[in-house]
C-alpha cells in the first residue's frame, strides 16, 4: 500500500514501518530496509534490486539498481549507478575515484566453479 504526494510517496517497508520515496521512485515487490540510511526494493519481474539512500530531508532517493543478466548462462550481476563516488577492492587501500562519474557500470561475473577454487585454496592455506 502507497499513498502519494507531489514531493514523495508514502511506502510500506517489510518491517512494517513506512518510508517517504522520492518522486518517480516505485517499491518493487518488496521493500527492505538496509539499517536507517538504505531501502533495497525488489523487482521480482524485472530481476532487479533498487538501491535507495536517504537525503537530508529524510527521502529515499534512487541511487542505482542492481541486476541479474543470464545468471543461468553467464553469471553476471550488473550495478549501475550514476552515484558511484569510488570503488575498493578486498581493501581500503585499493581504490578506483570516479572523480568525473564517467563509470556508471560495474560487471561481476560469479561462478560456483570459482568460488569452490577460492574456498580449496583457503581451506590450504589453514592446513599449513
Amino acid at each position: 500500500m502507497s499513498q502519494e504526494t507531489p514531493e514523495f510517496t508514502l511506502a510500506e517497508t517489510l518491517g512494517g514501518k513506512w518510508r517517504k520515496l522520492g518522486p518517480g521512485v516505485r517499491a518493487g515487490t518488496l521493500l527492505v530496509e538496509m539499517g536507517d540510511a538504505a531501502l533495497v526494493s525488489l523487482h521480482i519481474s524485472s530481476q532487479r534490486l533498487d538501491i535507495m539512500l536517504k537525503d537530508e530531508q529524510g527521502v529515499f532517493q534512487y541511487a542505482g539498481d542492481l541486476t541479474f543478466e543470464d545468471l543461468d548462462t553467464e553469471g553476471k550481476l550488473h550495478l549501475h549507478s550514476w552515484a558511484i563516488e569510488h570503488i575498493h577492492m578486498n581493501n581500503r587501500h585499493i581504490l578506483i575515484d570516479n572523480p568525473h562519474n564517467d563509470l556508471t557500470s560495474l560487471f561481476v561475473k560469479i561462478s560456483l566453479a570459482k568460488r569452490r577454487e577460492a574456498e580449496q585454496r583457503f581451506l590450504r592455506q589453514d592446513d599449513e
